[in-house]
Order: structure tokens, then sequence, then C-alpha cells
């Protein structure tokens, strides 16, 4: 084991001796009281340490750890004040948890000794086990009970954090404690405890599934989540271009350059002519393939004709829980296959190679599809040209307008809900071209995720672009200090529709459902 020597005077200087020998470059966090002390430390102790992201917002400290973890695939720190910052911070915790990326949540408590606490404040906000707040929607959660204890709870929750399928991680430290003098000695450093490598399968298993591939007619891939990693990406890519399959990109990651030929995302009619569909870590399986009737529960896939069997290869099923009902509808799949696509995919694509596929059926075969992909993105393009709306600007036509501007930047999409216009025209390509939204459905991310993306991405060769929907924005408007503070490379265009759009299309459904006038669909929209 190896061991780090430290200079500390207090356990909160420790502590940052451990966030910087673990690799954490940035801690975001609306200052609170029950950290005085590692802030202290944070802004006195270390030149080299952490640097620190001010936010005004809870919700915005996390939303800036989201997406600074999908712009580099490691975790930053928030500071957490007590029990109202971890109850402010609870909706963002919640979509970094759905959408699957490792965040370190710091809280500080207390002082748990009743001795030590201020009458009313200390008294209001101290909890038993403070996180059991949030204990349904993170990895895992732990209060160290003094400072010997502290190095390895780090390390374990940074590994918890870290291992496939990462997620937010919550540990709470006894304000008390931080002000403790540090008592001398080493501790064991981080790199003493690695994290686990991400989930494979068996041989036999690779070699059954890269068989089917190579064997059926027309195998359809599907994927929320291979472009997690660059791995997993490029698997992805290189998979389906040996196979000439078609590819659904769910879009919880950037999966597929979207002018690819075999890129059908927008035309899910092709999985009703599949006979094998495989899913690569799709988060709603079953609501990708009910377009097509090939869902399960309630109402069963069909077996005639044309019907496709099913294969999902994900190791999502590790990080269940039963407080949120996010595991989705069942799957009458034929198989499920525990393992990463970063594992999986390299290992089927080297497969496929050996195997050597029969070249005239599938060049025919691709060039069939490629020429329908091609009809799609055009009809795409002239649709949303012709877009526009007297009230509103159109999502379409704002997406056109923008490429038009922007394409010579290459800009790189760090957050949109547009709804999502830009993936189906802009020809976004390489990794990380697109990150996706915030998960769990809860506004007010898209602001707070740009800055973390900048964050992560540094001096970015490309123009970082939010296409922000005015509604999220104004959940979290002053997230604008927080990115004029920082000066961070980010282009935000705010879609203005005046309007919190989802709920008009409600209330004119329900108004049409009861024989109502949809004059008034924009009453408290």
């Amino acid at each position: 084991m190896s061991t780090g020597a430290t200079t500390a005077s207090w356990v909160s200087d420790a502590i940052v001796d451990l966030l910087t020998a673990a690799g954490i470059s940035h801690v975001a966090f609306n200052p609170g009281a029950s950290f005085r002390g590692l802030q202290d430390s944070l802004v006195n102790y270390r030149s080299d340490g952490p640097g620190t992201v001010l936010c005004t917002h809870e919700e915005i400290s996390v939303a800036v750890a989201h997406g600074y973890a999908k712009a580099t695939g490691r975790p930053m720190a928030v500071l957490l004040h007590d029990v109202v910052g971890l109850q402010h911070a609870a909706m963002a915790i919640y979509n970094a948890w759905c959408d699957r990326v490792p965040v370190l949540l710091l809280g500080g408590t207390g002082p748990v000794s009743t001795a030590k606490r201020r009458p009313w404040i200390d008294w209001i906000h101290t909890a038993n086990v403070q996180g059991e707040q949030v204990r349904d929607y993170v990895k895992w959660d732990d209060q160290p009970a003094d400072a010997a204890s502290i190095p390895r709870a780090l390390a374990r929750a940074l590994n918890f954090a870290r291992a496939q399928p990462p997620g937010p991680v919550y540990l709470c430290l006894d304000a008390g404690l931080q002000e403790e003098p540090w008592q001398g000695g080493s501790w064991p450093s981080p790199d003493s405890f690695p994290a686990p490598t991400a989930p494979a399968t068996t041989e036999t298993e690779l070699d059954a599934l890269a068989s089917r591939l190579r064997e059926a007619r027309l195998p359809v891939l599907i994927s929320d989540y291979a472009g997690d990693t660059a791995a997993g990406f490029e698997g992805f890519v290189a998979l389906a271009e040996r196979l000439h399959a078609p590819v659904i990109d769910r879009g919880a990651r950037h999966n597929m350059p979207v002018d690819h030929e075999l890129n059908f995302t927008e035309l899910p009619e092709i999985l009703g002519e599949a006979d094998l569909v495989v899913g690569f870590d799709v988060e709603d399986l079953y609501g990708a393939l009910d377009a097509a009737g090939l869902g399960s529960t309630p109402r069963p896939p069909p077996r005639g004709e044309g019907s496709a069997a099913v294969v999902h290869v994900s190791a999502g099923h590790l990080r269940v829980r039963s407080w949120a009902h996010d595991v989705g509808e069942l799957v009458a799949a034929e198989r499920q296959i525990t393992a990463s696509p970063e594992t999986a995919l390299p290992a089927l694509v080297s497969r496929i190679e050996r195997q050597g596929p029969e070249a005239t059926r599938l060049s025919e075969r691709r060039r069939r599809l490629a020429g329908r992909a091609r009809a799609r993105r055009e009809a795409l393009w002239r649709e949303a040209s012709d877009a526009g709306a007297r009230d509103a600007v159109h999502p379409a036509r704002l997406a056109v307008e923008a490429w038009e501007a922007l394409a010579p930047e290459r800009p790189r999409v760090v957050h949109s809900k547009t709804p999502d216009w830009e993936r189906r025209l802009w020809p976004l390509g390489g990794f990380r071209a697109h990150l996706g939204w915030h998960g769990g459905g809860g506004l007010g991310y898209g602001l707070g995720a740009s800055i973390g993306a900048a964050l992560g991405f540094g001096d970015p060769d490309r123009l970082l672009v939010d296409l922000q929907p005015d509604g999220d924005l104004l959940y979290t408007p002053s997230a604008l200090w927080t990115a004029a503070h920082l000066r961070s490379p980010v282009l935000v265009l705010v879609q203005n529709n005046r309007q919190y759009r989802n709920t008009v299309e409600h209330a004119a459904r329900i108004a049409e459902q009861r024989g109502r006038p949809e004059g008034r669909r924009h009453v408290g929209a």
C-alpha cells in the first residue's frame, strides 16, 4: 500500500491532500458554515489543490459536476451545506443518478457533538445519518466518525462512483471533525485502492453473439451509453460498419455520427424489419422497441414474419434501487448479457473481423440502407428549413439558423433539448460531440452542466454550444453569474418560446379528450 505524506495542520487540510492525490481538479459549492473548515483549507492550505467553483445554489453546483463528468469521464467534488444544502441539491443529484455520472458529494453536518453546537441553527441543521436524505439515488453514502476513517471512506466513495455503471456518491463530514487539529502521521494514498474494472462477459457469450450478428438477415443495433467511453463509441461505430447494420442512437450519450449512412435514429421503423435487435446499454429498451411492436409487457412482441429476437448487453441493472421506477418496463429479451459496452464492443468487432462476413450480401444491404438514410436526412432538412411559427421560434428553424452560423466553428453541443433537432440535422461526428441532456427529467440542469463541461474540456479546440430552453434556464438563472465569473467559453442560445411547451401540449390533449376548447391551453403554462 502506498502512503501519502502531509504537512496538514488540520483535518480539513488532510482532506484537501486526499482530494489532490485522488486527482480531483475542482470543487463546486454554494458557501455554508458546516464546511467552513474545508473551505478554508481549499483556499489557503496549498496552491496546487483543487480549484474552487463558486455557485449561488446547490442545484447549480451538482449540475456543474454533472457536466464535468460527461466531458471527462471523471468525478469532480461538490460541497453541500448540512441538511438544507443537501435538500437543495436533491433534484440535481437525482439527475446525476439517472444519467449514470460519477460525482463526489461532500456534505457538512453538525457539529455532531452537542457540546460544540451553537444554539438553534446547529441543531435544526444536523441530522441523524444525513445520507438517508439521498440514499435511494446515490450509489453509496458514509459518515466517517473520526479522522482515521476519512482516507478509506474517500477512496471507497471514489471507487464506487467510478465503477461501471458510474453514479454519484455522498460522504458526510462532521463540521467539528473538519476543524480538529491533524494529529500527524501518514495516510493511505487513494491509488492504493484502484477502481474495479468494467464488467465483461465470457468468451462463450461473445462467440455466440458474434455468430448471431453475422448470420442475421438484418441486425439492428441500439444504444444509449456506448458513447460514454471512447472504446465504447469507437466499438459501436466499428461494429455497425463491419456488419453493415443500421443503428438507433437513443441519445443519453453521442453514440453514432449523425450523418453516418447507417444512422437510422430517425427511421425507427427499421426495427420492424429486423430479425435481430441488439441493445448496448439502453436505458429504456422497451421504449426503444415499442414503436415497432417489439416490446414486452403489456403488449407481447409479434412472433410472425419479420419479428426480431432481442439481446441486451448492459451492466445497467447493477445500479438498481427500489425508490424510483427508473428500471423501466420489462423486455422479453432472448438474452441479457452482463457487460459494459467498452468491454463487449471491441471484443465483438474482433470476432466479426475474424469470421469474415459475406462481403457481397452485406455490401448490397449497406447500399440500400445508405440510400434510405440519405433520403431521410434530406427530408428532415427540407422540413426544418420550412418550419416557422407566428409566436415562437420553431426548434427546427433554430437548429437550421444556428448551424448556418456556427458550422465553421465545428460546434460541440454540451446541452440541448430543443427538442433535439440538432441531433437530426447537424453532422456531429466524433466522441463526445454531443453530451446529451439531464437524465432524470429535472429542470435547472442546462446552464450548470454547460459550465462544468467547459471546465472539463479546458481550452476547447471547438466551440461549445448550449441550446438552452428558456424554461430550464428560469430554474437556475443565477448560474449565469458563475459562468461570467469563470469566463466559461460557452455560447448559450436561449430558445425563448415564452411558454412551457410540454405543459401547453398536455393542456391541449386533455382539453381535446374532454371536449373542451383548446383556446385556454396557455393559461398556467
